[in-house]
């Protein structure tokens, strides 16, 4: 009996681990996804990119400590519930703005004018396209080519 507790806390730390680990590659690959992006929109040197990478996985770290975890929105049920709400809110995008407003001078080192102007832009489009992306796959599962999508481009190119 002993052995058989013992094998199931194994089994469920190794699983905790490979879930954590998973993750943790997966946020990875966003930021390094998110870093291609900014590089290649701004056109962002060698030199450049090897001060900007450290400066932006701060920042985005900072917004995402900001943003807070999502959860799922609720109807609110009261007056009072839907000004709490709108509040909080108010106060991710305030802090994430005091952040915003932070990392200026720092890329300002390390970007030329004209690319500092559209990193804000630029990455508020990226954090879009990955939030409906997001939205889109938790609401659908993965959507693979299916027949009728590809029906359709091929109707489209004649």
């Amino acid at each position: 009996m002993k052995r058989m507790m013992m094998l199931a806390v194994l089994v469920a730390t190794f699983m905790t681990a490979t879930a954590q680990e998973k993750k943790e590659d997966v946020n990875e690959r966003m930021f390094n996804a998110k870093v291609r992006e900014l590089v290649y929109r701004l056109n962002i040197t060698d030199e450049q990119k090897t001060k900007f990478v450290p400066i932006y996985r701060r920042y985005n770290d900072e917004m995402k400590a900001a943003w807070g975890k999502k959860q799922k929105p609720e109807q609110p049920k009261t007056s009072e519930e839907a000004a709490t709400m709108a509040k909080r809110k108010m106060e991710r995008q305030q802090r994430a703005q005091a952040i915003r407003i932070k990392y200026i001078d720092e890329l300002a080192k390390v970007l030329d004018p004209k690319q500092v102007n559209r990193f804000f832009d630029v990455e508020s489009q990226i954090q879009r396209k990955t939030m409906m992306r997001k939205h889109n796959v938790q609401k659908k599962g993965p959507q693979k080519n299916k027949p009728q999508d590809r029906k359709q481009l091929q109707s489209a190119e004649l």
